[in-house]
């Protein structure tokens, strides 16, 4: 009966131990920060278009340097012609709400974890991938309009983009653990998608004519809107003007500020101290 006690307690602890251990890898945080747009209407970063991003993660440290972490965010981009003298005259803006779901590598360039002693700060590198839905959208007589169902450069139903596209995250940050359960950190990260049409514009103007014909005004007017800039008046466009650079795919970033929580472990004994005599 001792015997058999002592393999009880034994087990127990193992398991204990196990639960323990398990349990510090695994972590559960937020993020705040701020999103940003490079492409077709943002040339070089524009500060202004900066807009609020926000998430939720878990992460999971396979050892003191690899981890993975999902996570899931919902930033704003946006971008506009009125910010770069050089293309005021084509007078395109866009703004998109992005909600992404991410699986990323984390690597430390210093050993970092619960379980280490000598490190409260690391350097480390993201890679991943990235599902996201963006859903391009202007502002047009005060009411803010959907841009990919007006085919604005022509395109057959065969010939649209899509709304849910795909994108590698890659980047990095510094973290620090504040105490044994909490680390705080900063990160940046960009996003290399796979669509040059975050921003619903790509490669050249359709004729203006055929485009009322086939898709309406509204789609004509949103496709050459120079007409709308003073001392204009009326579209500058030939068909087969270019209109964006298909050449390059589309960036978006994101910044931000990340406080983890290291899940607690599970206590297996109550705290008291007990006495075990083997026999």
């Amino acid at each position: 009966m001792v015997k058999t006690q002592k393999y009880t307690i034994l087990f127990s602890l193992l398991i204990c131990a196990s639960l323990h251990a398990q349990a510090q890898n695994w972590e559960g945080g937020i993020m705040i920060g701020g999103s940003n747009y490079h492409g077709d209407l943002a040339y070089n970063i524009v500060p202004n278009e900066t807009h609020f991003a926000q998430g939720v993660h878990v992460r999971y440290n396979f050892t003191p340097y690899w981890s993975y972490r999902p996570s899931v965010v919902h930033a704003k981009i946006s971008g506009s012609d009125a910010n770069f003298e050089d293309f005021r005259l084509r007078n395109l803006s866009f703004e998109s709400e992005i909600w992404e779901v991410n699986n990323v590598l984390e690597f430390n360039f210093l050993p970092f974890g619960s379980r280490i002693l000598s490190k409260d700060f690391s350097s480390y590198a993201t890679l991943g991938l990235t599902v996201f839905r963006h859903n391009p959208k202007a502002v047009f007589n005060d009411k803010t309009i959907a841009l990919r169902d007006l085919s604005t450069e022509g395109q057959t139903s065969k010939q649209q983009y899509g709304l849910l596209q795909l994108a590698i995250p890659f980047g990095g940050g510094v973290k620090y653990n504040i105490n044994k359960n909490l680390v705080i950190g900063l990160e940046v990260a960009w996003r290399k998608t796979f669509t040059d049409y975050l921003d619903d514009v790509s490669t050249v103007y359709p004729d203006l004519q055929i485009q009322r014909d086939n898709y309406g005004d509204l789609s004509a007017n949103m496709s050459d809107r120079s007409y709308e800039v003073d001392g204009v008046g009326e579209p500058l466009s030939i068909a087969g003007d270019e209109r964006g650079d298909p050449s390059m795919k589309d960036f978006y970033f994101i910044s931000a500020f990340t406080v983890t929580y290291r899940l607690t472990p599970i206590t297996c004994w109550p705290k008291h101290k007990r006495q075990i005599i083997w026999k």
